[in-house]
């Protein structure tokens, strides 16, 4: 059994959620921006301030940690740390990304056209994220 290393983790998973926090950025910031737009004028809600920013950041770092979280408790099923990366990115995209927008969009929250490009976004950001993310926890084991 491989040990697991709550440090690698916390490090690795901070660097993942910073690539998904830059990647949602690029994706509903300015390639959806004026979609979103639209959509929060139908709802009448706000442009986010600060405070939701943060709020929202912070969630995207704690997506990170969790993501490299399944990844070390993955890595014993797997037979390199790149394959164990790959099915934990698309386990979390499917979790995070599939069936959540696909919730939110079921329930008439966001359009058809946001849920699909952030699911296909997702199928990247997803496993990108957990691939750096990989990389940051196995340096710091050789590092020991």
């Amino acid at each position: 059994m491989l040990a697991i290393h709550p440090v690698r983790i916390l490090l690795a998973g901070l660097v993942a959620g910073v690539i998904i926090i830059v990647g949602e950025y690029v994706l509903n910031a300015i390639l959806l921006a004026d979609q979103w737009a639209e959509l929060r004028q139908d709802y009448g809600i706000a442009v986010p301030g600060t405070t939701q920013v943060a709020a929202g950041g912070f969630l995207t770092l704690s997506y990170g940690v969790v993501l490299m979280w399944m990844f070390a408790s993955m890595r014993a099923s797997f037979a390199t740390d790149f394959q164990t990366a790959i099915v934990t990115g698309y386990t979390f995209w499917s979790i995070a990304y599939l069936l959540f927008l696909l919730s939110v969009w079921a329930s008439g929250f966001v359009t058809f056209a946001i849920a699909a490009t952030s699911i296909a976004w997702g199928i990247v950001e997803a496993p990108l994220a957990t691939i750096v993310g990989m990389k940051v926890y196995r340096a710091g084991l050789r590092s020991q």
